[in-house]
C-alpha cells in the first residue's frame, strides 16, 4: 500500500461498515507498514493487511480485509488471502488469527459472510466465538491458520500472582471492557475480592461485559478469575508459541 492507495482503501471498507473506515483510518495514519492493496487495471479493489503480534513468537493478525463489492464471488478476494498467506510465511509466520462478526444489517443480512467463508476455504478454523461482544446480537469470531508445522516442546509453567493493572473499554464494542494485568510476587496480586470493586465501577460505566485472556502457562490465572466467578470463553491454540495457547474469561454483568 502506498500512501495514495489510502483513500481508495477507506471507500473499500466504509462500503461495509463506517466504523471500520475510521478505525483504518486510524491505523494507516499511523503506519501502513504490512498494509496491501489488490489493483486491478491500476486501480485498487481490495485491501489487506499482515502484522506481527506483539509478545508472541510468529504469530499474526490478519487485519482490514476487504474486496469492493462489485467483486464479490468472483475468486479475487481468495486469491488476495492466498497471496498474504505466502507473505506472513515469508516474514518467518508460524500462525495466523484473524477476527470476524457475524453482525446482521437490517437491510442487507450477514455482510460478512462472504469473508468467513473466504477464511474457511482458505484453511482457517474457528477457534473462538464470542456472543455479543460487538454488541447484544453481535458475535466475535477468531478464526486461526497454521502457516508452518507445529513443533512439540516443553512448556513450563509461570507460579507467579496475577495483579489487575487497568481497565478500559474494547474498541469498536459496544460497552464491553477489559482487563489488564501483569505478574507479581507471590503474595502481592489481585484477591478475588477485590473484583467486587472493579464490577461496580464497569457497570456504572454501563458496561456489559468483562473479558480476561491469560498464556496457558500462567498457572495461577484459571484459579483467581474463577473464584472471582468469570467463565471460560475459549482458547486459541498456540497463540503466544507452540504449547502456549491464549484461554479468554469472560464476566456477564447484566446476567
Amino acid at each position: 500500500m502506498l500512501p495514495s492507495d489510502v483513500p481508495h482503501a477507506l471507500r473499500i471498507i466504509n462500503e461495509y461498515d463506517e466504523d471500520d473506515a475510521l478505525e483504518a483510518r486510524d491505523t494507516y495514519e499511523e503506519s501502513i507498514d504490512g498494509q496491501y492493496c489488490l489493483c486491478e487495471r491500476g486501480q485498487v479493489i481490495g485491501v489487506v493487511g499482515a502484522k506481527p503480534i506483539e509478545d508472541t513468537d510468529g504469530s499474526m493478525g490478519l487485519s482490514w480485509t476487504y474486496l469492493q463489492r462489485a467483486d464479490r464471488r468472483s475468486g479475487k478476494g481468495s486469491q488476495m488471502l492466498q497471496w498474504i498467506i505466502e507473505i506472513m510465511r515469508d516474514m518467518g509466520g508460524r500462525k495466523v488469527f484473524v477476527h470476524a462478526s457475524d453482525y446482521q444489517d437490517p437491510g442487507e443480512g450477514d455482510i460478512y459472510f462472504d469473508a468467513r467463508d473466504a477464511y474457511v476455504r482458505a484453511g482457517f478454523m474457528q477457534e473462538v466465538r464470542q456472543p455479543d461482544f460487538y454488541a447484544p446480537g453481535e458475535s466475535m469470531l477468531v478464526y486461526g491458520l497454521r502457516l508452518v508445522p507445529r513443533e512439540v516442546r516443553e512448556v513450563p509453567l509461570q507460579l507467579d500472582d496475577v495483579k489487575i493493572t487497568d481497565v478500559d473499554e474494547i474498541p469498536e464494542t459496544n460497552n464491553a471492557y477489559w482487563l489488564a494485568w501483569e505478574l507479581v510476587q507471590n503474595g502481592s496480586g489481585t484477591k478475588p475480592a477485590d473484583f467486587e470493586r472493579l464490577y461496580k465501577e464497569v457497570k456504572s460505566w454501563g458496561g456489559r461485559t468483562i473479558y480476561m485472556a491469560f498464556p496457558s502457562d500462567v498457572a495461577n490465572a484459571s484459579a483467581l478469575v474463577t473464584a472471582a466467578r468469570f467463565r471460560i470463553a475459549g482458547r486459541l491454540m498456540d497463540y503466544y508459541e507452540d504449547g502456549i495457547d491464549q484461554i479468554h474469561y469472560r464476566y456477564d454483568l447484566l446476567s
